[in-house]
């Protein structure tokens, strides 16, 4: 019989290794997708702009069906082909069910049904005050999510605003379970320690400047993400003749920043383009910053965890839900959103600070030391543990 299911929209890079690590802990379980994403096929990922296959096996060391056979558009017709077969894989061995998160409209039908049926309910969310209330919302969706939170069993939270979220819905803090968000350490950490030994060459083959400190932004260009506000501080702080600033990743905003680039005559600002998942530590090895300026709907910002994992301090806004838990005054700096003139100031601050830059980054490698995937395998286990005995 089977521990649990788990049901999620898609393969993603970041949740596979959780699944593995439940089964080599022994646990029996199964993943139900709604579509199979970019696992298996390439697809088009529009915040990027491009047509991208990860070059991660997604699929691999955990046993998962795919109800879509295709990257899904949530049309109400694909919706309805899903939900009821989902519900009915669900009840034939009536096992508790693992949420990764409410994604789509049609994940509430299957919730509400999956409790009627009185199935225990675990759920795995991201979501925090901030982004919350970004979005607004009739009230009866509001009461409806309020009582489908109340009435599962347990919560996993990634981090404190996560939690902070989910006991403003009046969940009682007996079922919370602490899953901290996680990318593979190991991974990140060894690719880094690698490429470090080739930077000189790998500076020069990218255009940039190995002697010269580096600012870097990692991410899809997008305004969520803020990377104009970047340029600009980056420019205000005086930094443009002494720092490079490094973009990478894709997306709409692209030719904007290049347009701006250009027009203030920078010689130091690169573009590298997108990366795919294995070539990421490449982006850490050229930046000895990373910046993530994010708006209040950034509910963690796993390149933090990536940064940090190759040993590199870190500027993050306020609002970015990754904060209050890995960064301070030892390993980075926490900005304002919308205060063009903190940011600025905090670049320049970082940039005369840059003699502690190694010290701040052996400080983010143990403070994300914490944040595994067996850490996040031991919460769900806990959370499974409270079904049993509750």
């Amino acid at each position: 019989m089977t521990d649990f299911r788990i049901i999620a929209s898609h393969p993603v890079q970041y949740h596979v290794p959780i699944f593995q690590a439940l089964v080599e802990r022994g646990l029996n379980i199964e993943v139900g997708y709604y579509h199979e994403g970019t696992a298996r096929t390439v697809g088009r990922d529009l915040n990027f702009g491009l047509d991208i296959q990860w070059d991660i096996d997604l699929l691999g060391g955990y046993p998962n069906r795919i109800f879509l056979n295709k990257t899904a558009t949530y049309t109400l017709h694909e919706q309805l082909q899903i939900i009821f077969p989902m519900v009915l894989w669900v009840l034939r061995e009536r096992s508790p069910v693992l949420l990764m998160g409410w994604f789509i409209e049609s994940i509430w039908l299957i919730w509400i049904l999956v409790l009627l049926f009185r199935i225990p309910v675990m759920v795995l969310s991201e979501t925090t005050p901030l982004s919350y209330d970004s979005v607004s919302k009739p009230k009866w969706r509001a009461r409806l999510l309020g009582w489908l939170l109340n009435y599962s069993q347990a919560m996993l939270y990634i981090g404190s605003q996560n939690r902070d979220f989910l006991s403003r819905m009046g969940i009682d803090k007996n079922r919370l379970f602490s899953a901290p968000y996680s990318v593979d350490n190991l991974r990140f950490s060894s690719a880094a320690k690698s490429l470090m030994l080739e930077r000189l060459e790998l500076s020069s083959q990218f255009g940039l400047d190995a002697m010269i400190p580096t600012f870097l932004f990692a991410g899809k260009l997008i305004s969520k993400k803020r990377p104009l506000e970047l340029l600009e501080a980056y420019c205000s702080a005086g930094l443009s003749d002494k720092a490079q600033l490094l973009f990478v990743g894709d997306g709409i905003l692209k030719a904007q920043l290049e347009k701006r680039v250009k027009e203030l005559r920078l010689n130091h600002v690169h573009f590298l383009g997108f990366l795919n998942q294995s070539k990421m530590p490449l982006a850490y090895v050229l930046g000895d910053v990373l910046c993530l300026i994010s708006d209040s709907t950034e509910t963690w910002g796993l390149v933090v965890n990536e940064a940090m994992a190759c040993g590199r301090p870190v500027i993050v806004s306020e609002m970015v839900g990754c904060a209050p838990d890995l960064v301070d005054e030892t390993n980075g700096w926490v900005v304002p959103t919308d205060d063009p003139d903190a940011l600025a100031q905090t670049l320049r601050q970082a940039y005369e600070e840059r003699h502690n830059w190694d010290e701040k980054g052996q400080r983010s490698l143990e403070k994300i030391s914490r944040h595994t995937y067996d850490a996040m395998a031991i919460g769900v286990l806990s959370a499974l543990n409270s079904l049993k005995t509750g």
